[in-house]
């Protein structure tokens, strides 16, 4: 990363973090936030970078300057804002790609289904959906983490919280497509599969919501769908629009936080053994996970008011990137930010976001990550990785996951479901 240019209006940078490694975008970032802390990259048409906890954290929090909100028009597939860089040309994500007013409605309907209350309701099906995935290998004792078990359990456990009819054995239909969409080069021809794939998933949702809304059954799916709103009922695009959002949500945080997790213990077994013998731990050793892996790298905003920020001037139109994970890394606000410290406290993280977007699924996702890691320590507690094959996203700047994690451990017993998950 250097500096090519410096002028009183703007700092440019030669640096895409819209496209970017592991290792780069951990290597750039501690720069920005010393040098240019508000820089402008000429990637993709240009686009502002902010890079400290306290940028990051006021422009999340200023939705009337920067907004989320994401137009499209299906008919010439142009797209302008919501919350990716470069501009991706589908359907908005609901709520995220919201602003108020609409976000509020959203916000207001879609929150009392992942509140603590409502999300504790879900742990008997997230328990029974983790148990029957490593019944699956147990007895095996090789396994992928990422593709075997911690992409599989959210996708499952959200297809039921939705009250979607499903066949269990399509269930990486409905969960590929989500990872697939973070890593992929948008020129590739996997990509264009992806993409009618996520297609395919549209058309599934559309199709359920019509059938509750001719006869109504259990699941959020069914309950949104069939709410009368001041507006009156959702249409049914914005129906199909929360559907993959939830989705993406269950699907792609929870997944990048655990399977990162369990890299690291693999490496870490001291921190693993600490763990283990010491349940009490995990509350806030999963916050500081969080704020270390950082699941989902970064948001995008596209500037709606003339502002400055640190002496640069921003103007309606321009596009900006906000890495949530170099926030967790300011060592402003974090004493040893690039070291895992498991019982640090306080913890200010964004790994959830900030502001108005903050992750309305926080609960579920460490609901679901809690499930995840017990299963392991308590059914597969010696499982060791294939380092040589393990594979990590080529491109973190949205989601920081692995695309595979090959690993061994001492077979085991099936504990049994009534699901029969362990037959897929």
């Amino acid at each position: 990363m250097n500096i090519i240019s410096k002028t009183p209006m703007r700092k440019v940078v030669d640096f895409d973090a819209a496209y970017c490694s592991y290792d780069d975008w951990y290597a750039t970032f501690p720069k920005l936030r010393k040098e240019s802390p508000v820089c402008w990259s000429e990637a993709h048409g240009g686009y502002w970078i902010v890079s400290t906890y306290e940028d990051i954290q006021h422009v999340a929090r200023e939705w009337e300057t920067f907004s989320s909100a994401k137009s499209y028009d299906p008919k010439t597939g142009q797209a302008e804002g919501g919350c990716l860089i470069p501009v991706s040309p589908m359907p908005r994500f609901i709520p995220v790609e919201t602003d108020p007013p609409d976000w509020k409605l959203y916000r207001h309907i879609m929150n009392p289904f992942l509140g603590p209350k409502m999300v504790d309701t879900y742990r008997k099906i997230t328990a029974e959906v983790t148990t029957a995935m490593i019944d699956r290998v147990i007895e095996k004792g090789s396994f992928d983490i990422t593709f075997d078990f911690v992409a599989a359990v959210p996708a499952l456990v959200t297809l039921h919280v939705l009250g979607l009819t499903y066949d269990p054995k399509d269930w990486e239909r409905w969960a590929n497509p989500f990872h697939q969409l973070s890593y992929l080069d948008k020129e590739s021809p996997d990509f264009a599969k992806c993409c009618a794939d996520l297609a395919w998933i549209s058309d599934q949702l559309l199709e359920q919501v019509r059938e509750v809304r001719r006869k109504p059954r259990d699941g959020v799916l069914s309950t949104i769908a069939n709410m009368d709103t001041k507006e009156g009922k959702l249409s049914e695009q914005d129906m199909v629009d929360i559907g993959k959002m939830f989705l993406v949500g269950g699907v792609g945080t929870t997944t990048a936080l655990t399977a990162n997790v369990l890299y690291f213990l693999h490496k870490d077994r001291a921190a693993r053994k600490r763990l283990h013998d010491n349940p009490d731990m995990l509350p806030n050793a999963r916050e500081e996970f969080v704020r270390f892996y950082s699941p989902v790298n970064s948001d995008a905003r596209r500037v709606v008011k003339e502002t400055e920020l640190k002496g640069q001037k921003m103007y309606p139109g321009e596009m900006l990137l906000l890495p949530f994970s170099s926030a967790n890394r300011d060592d402003t606000v974090f004493e040893r930010p690039d070291e895992i410290i498991l019982d640090r406290t306080p913890n200010p993280h964004m790994g959830f976001g900030n502001g108005i977007h903050r992750c309305a699924g926080s609960f579920l996702a460490r609901l679901f990550f809690d499930a995840m890691f017990k299963e392991v320590m308590e059914r597969i507690p010696d499982y060791t990785v294939d380092e040589s094959k393990a594979e990590r996203y080529p491109n973190i700047a949205q989601v920081n996951s692995w695309i595979t994690i090959p690993a061994t451990f001492t077979p085991g017993r099936k504990v049994g479901t009534s699901l029969g998950l362990d037959k897929i």
